[in-house]
């Protein structure tokens, strides 16, 4: 080459502050003769300070940032950037000879069909070879040639090779531009063996050059497991798009056959499949799947099989995501099902819901009780024949523990119906057979038990940190995703200056007094005997849903009358007063929990306490259970632990009207956390990974 050359140099980093600056220097002692040299980083998202390193110290480097952690998708777009005649994709966990760059331009002299040149590859801290070039070694699985291998005289001449590997090696513009972009789907690993048959297909030479140097730090910027999860994936990929018809009998030699990750396995194979169904013509297509309707059932089992191919619909996008919803008690309005309804509610929009039930139950009953809308859901009754002779409305897992076999395998056979199974309401013995599965715990209110099944879910649900401690507690889980309840008793007439003097409570009335509205009526009249000029015009009001014949609710009456204090008893009231209520009252009580030391008898999260907040009321509450992620004592409200407590923080309200309206706009602003926006962006979170999931796409941590 007679005039000069221009070179650019690209590695891909991702928390390689440990490795980077080792790599640039060395990159940067080089001493250009016939040629200019630019350097190019692309980041992917790293967090542990290698973008302050290279904005600080490296001025001379072009810095890219990816969107998200693929490094395929970081050389297409360092590519798209650099400027060179010649252009070296690198990895950055190595140092360079000096000679690197003349190294590989030697060997292009040679011949202008030669598209790319490989380094040889010394380990780093061995004179040991790492690799140059690579082969393939059995079935469609390659490997670095020489390596771990003395240096020696077969490897010190320049030869050509039918694959290069990314770690160092250098292109010519034009073969890039001929061959396209990099596969991004095979995100990292054996993507360079995918671009060596692609360059080979369009007529370019591929060589190894002994005087191009680098010595490589291996696997310091990847991990072990991760390259053998992607080499393994990616090998499917490999063979679906180059050699479709060898796709089924690559399945028996995969490392995740034999290690019977069958998960793994039929995860890589989806996304084989929908990259030959891009590829591919439709004869070619339908004999590779005859092939795997035939093999599959021996390999992984009939039920893994089925749910293979009902998944590979979706993957090629011949029907919706169906999900099934089972909730054995759904014919109660309770707190439960309204999480669950309000999940429905955003399923619905993009899914095929189904609710499961085991009694007739409408789906018009849930928006008169929650005033969600489920009309797009669809209902199916599934009896189970145990509970049915019993004449049992309610499936108790605690009743079946005595018998032969699981008597909810019932529920678990109709799972295979659908692509995503949600288990609303927290019963254990559901073995989810869907391709995907979410189980919805809103307190583990039983023990470990004969067959518990909760484990093979891929997706543990809670409602707040206290239910995921009893969670590890009790289960010994501990992968699960918080996503609060979604509150929504945001009143716009609501202001921290016009507050009344009302002490509001809202909590039901039962019969065991669980929730210690008694107790609330002696502290508040304790409070009116300690304190009577200050609660001379002030009352307590407490709310709440009552069953006929509430002994507990009579006695709380009774009390409240012979308190001598303004006391307010309010049961069964309509909706619409209970938010006129939170909008008038100016301070919240809730004692639920007081003097338990069982953790079934705490509130578990908290929902009124919040529905006050949204309305400037400033909670005194519980020191307990799920108050105290709702509450921060001291700024958004207070947490008490006795009677004394609740009646002293109360008291501070009472006589300081500076304090309770700045408490008021904190516990608004504290509210936020757990409204329904909130509630929204964590479910629509979960279900992109669901979704993920159900397609078989891998997704590294990163900016994306």
């Amino acid at each position: 080459m007679s005039s000069p050359v221009s070179v650019s140099v690209i590695t891909v980093t991702y928390n390689a502050v440990e490795f980077i600056a080792h790599y640039l220097d060395s990159v940067f002692a080089i001493t250009p003769t016939d040629f200019s040299l630019e350097v190019l980083v692309v980041d992917n998202g790293s967090t542990d300070g290698t973008l302050a390193l290279l904005e600080s110290e490296y001025a001379g480097v072009r810095l890219l940032k990816n969107d998200q952690n693929n490094y395929a998708r970081a050389l297409n777009l360092g590519i798209a950037s650099a400027t060179g005649d010649f252009i070296v994709i690198s990895n950055n966990d190595a140092t360079v000879d000096s000679g690197w760059v003349q190294g590989f331009l030697q060997v292009f002299q040679t011949d202008q069909r030669i598209g790319a040149v490989q380094s040889k590859i010394f380990f780093s801290d061995s004179q040991l070879i790492n690799s140059v070039g690579v082969e393939e070694v059995e079935h469609f699985y390659f490997r670095d040639i020489g390596f771990e291998e003395e240096d020696s005289d077969r490897y010190s001449k320049s030869v050509e090779r039918n694959y290069v590997t990314g770690g160092s090696v250098m292109f010519r513009r034009e073969c890039l531009e001929e061959v396209g972009s990099w596969d991004e789907s095979f995100i990292m690993f054996m993507e360079d063996v995918d671009y060596s048959v692609r360059c080979r297909d369009h007529g370019w030479k591929l060589w190894y050059s002994p005087h191009s140097i680098l010595y490589h730090q291996y696997h310091g910027s990847s991990s072990d497991a991760l390259c053998d999860y992607f080499c393994t994936r990616n090998r499917f990929l490999f063979v679906a798009k180059h050699y479709p018809l060898e796709l089924a009998s690559c399945i028996p030699s995969s490392h995740f056959f034999k290690k019977e990750e069958y998960d793994l396995l039929c995860r890589s194979l989806l996304q084989a499949i929908r990259t030959l169904y891009q590829l591919h013509d439709t004869s070619t297509v339908l004999q590779v799947l005859n092939s795997l309707r035939k093999c599959l059932p021996g390999y992984i089992g009939d039920v893994s099989a089925y749910t293979f191919f009902t998944q590979l619909e979706v993957v090629l996008e011949l029907r919706k995501i169906r999900v099934g919803i089972y909730d054995h008690a759904g014919h109660f309005a309770g707190g439960g099902q309204r999480y669950v309804a309000e999940m429905a509610a955003i399923m619905q929009q993009r899914y095929d819901v189904t609710y499961i039930f085991n009694r007739e139950v409408a789906l018009e009953d849930y928006r008169e009780w929650f005033d969600i809308d489920l009309a797009k859901s669809d209902v199916k009754v599934i009896n189970i024949p145990f509970f049915d002779k019993k004449k049992v409305h309610t499936p108790n897992e605690h009743m079946v523990l005595t018998q032969n076999s699981n008597t909810f395998d019932v529920i678990a056979r109709e799972t295979l119906n659908y692509d995503i199974f949600v288990n609303a309401n927290m019963l254990g013995k559901v073995n989810p057979l869907s391709p995907v599965s979410i189980f919805v715990c809103h307190f583990p209110d039983q023990e470990r038990g004969r067959f518990f099944q909760v484990e093979k879910y891929d997706h543990l649900v809670i409602n707040g940190d206290y239910t995921g401690e009893w969670v590890d507690k009790r289960w010994q889980l501990r992968d699960k995703r918080r996503i609060y309840p979604p509150i929504n008793m945001y009143n716009p007439e609501s202001r921290p200056d016009i507050k009344e003097r009302i002490i509001l409570s809202v909590s039901r009335f039962e019969l065991a007094g669980s929730k210690k509205q008694l107790e609330l009526v002696q502290a508040y009249s304790e409070l009116c005997k300690t304190y009577p000029r200050e609660t001379s015009d002030w009352k307590l009001v407490l709310v709440g849903g009552s069953g006929e014949e509430n002994t507990y609710l009579e006695t709380v009456q009774a009390a409240a009358r012979e308190s001598g204090c303004s006391i307010e008893i309010k049961p069964n009231i309509l909706v619409e007063e209970v938010k006129d209520l939170y909008r008038r009252a100016a301070i919240f009580w809730h004692a639920c929990g007081l003097n338990e030391s069982l953790p079934e008898r705490v509130e578990h999260f908290g929902m009124t306490t919040v529905e006050s907040m949204q309305n400037y009321c400033v909670p005194i509450v519980i020191d307990g259970g799920g108050q105290r992620e709702i509450v921060v004592s001291e700024k958004s409200g207070f947490r008490f632990s006795n009677l004394g407590q609740l009646q002293d923080f109360t008291a501070r309200l009472l006589i300081d009207d500076a304090l309770l309206k700045k408490m008021a706009q904190q516990a608004f602003d504290r509210s936020k956390v757990f409204n329904h926006e909130v509630f929204t962006r964590s479910v629509e979170s979960l279900l992109h990974d669901v979704e993920l999931q159900l397609l078989g796409v891998d997704q590294l941590p990163g900016p994306g």
